[in-house]
């Protein structure tokens, strides 16, 4: 039986999905080459792909992925970064080619995930398991080295009394965040350090700057105040503990910085990353919620300012669009340049994606992106557009490839994908409905693409699919089009449905077999009316023959707590849930 598939009348969809589908999983057996277990054929699978493919697994069953969940965070360090490989044998490894560098981009997925996982499961309490940290001779985010460090030593960071530290996986989520906060270059934007999530952007860590996923460490920075508040209000807990070295990382409780001062942030991060270079005082501290959550509110404020004051270009067109990077030269990537305008998709789909974009800059910058990026014969979203050859050496190796090929400006399913995820997760349906449409229309041009019925990572500029294996987007695809287009998510383990489908979807009505909660359910919207999105309203729902008539209806969203379901299903076998919309 397939875990998660769909019926909407549309065959070849239908069956499409199916396979992409199938890919996470293929991808988990087979890794990125053939090979199993093994990643770009070197050993090990990568830190960012596995969190990523962990997406479309906790769909199917978040019980099977908690444990491997819970065994990544060991590759956490204290300072914020983190093993970039996790063995056959599920072991940490700093770097597969002994590179001393980290991937700025690399705190943000671990939360993205645990955040779904926590969202499915209900398993709040997952937060507060103690876990262990990663430890070798990289230090200072791999700028540094710990010369008091060896191989005797072990991978496991000591406190001075020589015993494993371990924190909550809390506190694992709140110094990959905080400390990022404060990583920051001379335009106030988290660096780009070794790169981001596009490898190729790799020679500007000097002073190179990524406002994409700056924006990304706001949202998760918000993630964690809304953690705060469920902490206090469904658990009464008004105080957490975490390691004493970390209470630099929360200034305003002491001595606030000025956040307008890059080289005060530096400063502060600095000294935290001095005091816990070799080993840790081991002591816990307890931090008052309601203080915590004012630090943090006074951090996320200050990382929308500084993009919405200074990242949000309008040029010589009129048309607007958020710049995504700086150079090597410390200069803007994005915007008017006498070889043509330069604009990446990176940059506009995460400022949408966290919701630091308002409405109105997020329908700007798409707009844009359909001016700039979206190709008039093949219909798709190119990655950037064309550079040219002198971005190579200040800003990265991406640029040596020839225009449409791998990270330099092909059509790249991933980021395309996630660009339907943060439009659809705004409420922007059309927006996103022109996204899907323009990647299934890739996708299923067989004679053009050269691929099964699949997501390829990338269609380069005649259309050609390459990389089944590699890509993550099918499990960002799978997210996409079960959580928002068909809108069967969980909000802290109850069921929330919010169809997001447009008119052109429907066939009198469409149905989804998934999980929840470990029980198999297909849900079944019937929209009798063939009414579009914003036409229709949710006006009532049954669950097995019992209409939830507790339920308030007439809304785009509604959900239906945990113990409903568990009053009305029948375990072991099909869950039925029809929603009838008008």
């Amino acid at each position: 039986m397939h875990r998660i598939c769909f019926e909407t009348g549309n065959a070849d969809f239908d069956n499409w999905l199916i396979w992409i589908a199938f890919q996470p999983m293929a991808r988990k057996i087979f890794g990125c080459s053939f090979l199993p277990d093994f990643d770009y054929g070197r050993g090990g699978r990568g830190w960012r792909d596995l969190w990523q493919d962990c997406l479309a697994l906790i769909l199917t069953n978040p019980d099977e992925t908690k444990e491997l969940l819970y065994h990544n965070f060991a590759g956490v360090r204290v300072d914020g970064s983190n093993a970039t490989i996790i063995g056959v044998a599920g072991e940490f490894i700093a770097d597969r080619n002994n590179i001393s560098r980290t991937w700025m981009d690399h705190g943000v997925w671990p939360f993205l995930t645990t955040n779904l996982y926590i969202n499915q499961s209900g398993d709040f309490d997952f937060l507060l398991r103690p876990q262990t940290y990663f430890k070798d001779l990289q230090s200072h985010r791999s700028t540094q080295k710990d010369f008091d460090w060896d191989l005797s030593y072990g991978n496991q960071l000591r406190s001075k009394k020589n015993k494993t530290y371990e924190g909550t996986i809390l506190e694992h989520l709140i110094l990959q965040t905080v400390t990022q906060f404060f990583n920051v270059g001379e335009h106030n934007i988290c660096k780009l350090e070794g790169a981001d999530w596009n490898d190729g952007l790799d020679m500007a860590r000097t002073k190179g700057e990524s406002v994409a996923f700056h924006t990304m460490y706001y949202h998760n920075l918000n993630l964690l105040i809304d953690y705060f508040q469920t902490l206090k209000e469904k658990y009464q807990i008004q105080e957490i503990e975490l390691l004493e070295e970390t209470s630099i990382l929360f200034d305003s409780l002491s001595e606030p910085i000025d956040y307008h001062n890059p080289q005060a942030k530096q400063k502060l991060l600095n000294d935290y990353m001095d005091s816990v270079l070799h080993k840790v005082t081991g002591i816990k501290l307890k931090f008052s919620l309601d203080q915590l959550i004012s630090d943090l509110t006074r951090k996320a404020a200050n990382m929308k300012e500084i993009v919405l004051k200074q990242e949000f270009l309008t040029i010589c067109d009129g048309s607007s669009f958020f710049n995504g990077y700086y150079n090597n030269n410390a200069e803007q990537v994005e915007g008017d340049n006498e070889k043509g305008v330069r604009m990446t998709l990176t940059g506009q789909v995460f400022p949408i994606m966290s919701g630091l974009a308002p409405e109105s800059e997020a329908r700007e910058s798409f707009a844009a992106a359909q001016k700039y990026l979206k190709d008039a014969k093949l219909g798709g979203y190119h990655l950037n557009t064309n550079f040219h050859e002198d971005s190579i050496l200040n800003l990265g190796r991406a640029f040596s490839f020839a225009y449409g090929e791998k990270e330099n400006g092909a059509y790249f399913s991933h980021m395309i994908v996630m660009f339907m995820f943060a439009l659809y997760s705004r409420n922007l349906i059309n927006e996103g409905y022109d996204v899907f449409s323009s990647i299934y229309k890739m996708c299923f041009d067989f004679e053009t693409n050269k691929i099964l019925p699949s997501i390829p990572e990338y269609f380069n500029l005649e259309g050609e699919g390459s990389y089944l294996y590699l890509t993550g987007s099918a499990s960002w695809l799978l997210l996409t089009i079960t959580t928002e287009i068909f809108g069967i998510k969980a909000k802290l383990g109850d069921l929330q449905l919010e169809p997001k489908l447009v008119k052109e979807q429907f066939q009198g009505q469409c149905a989804v077999l998934s999980y929840y909660r470990g029980d198999r359910i297909k849900v079944i919207y019937r929209n009798d009316q063939e009414l579009d999105y914003g036409k229709y309203k949710i006006k009532n729902i049954s669950l097995n023959g019992q209409d939830l008539n507790d339920l308030c209806y007439d809304l785009s969203s509604v959900i239906i707590p945990k113990e409903t379901f568990d009053q009305f299903k029948k375990p072991a076998t099909l869950n039925i849930i029809i929603v009838d919309l008008g």
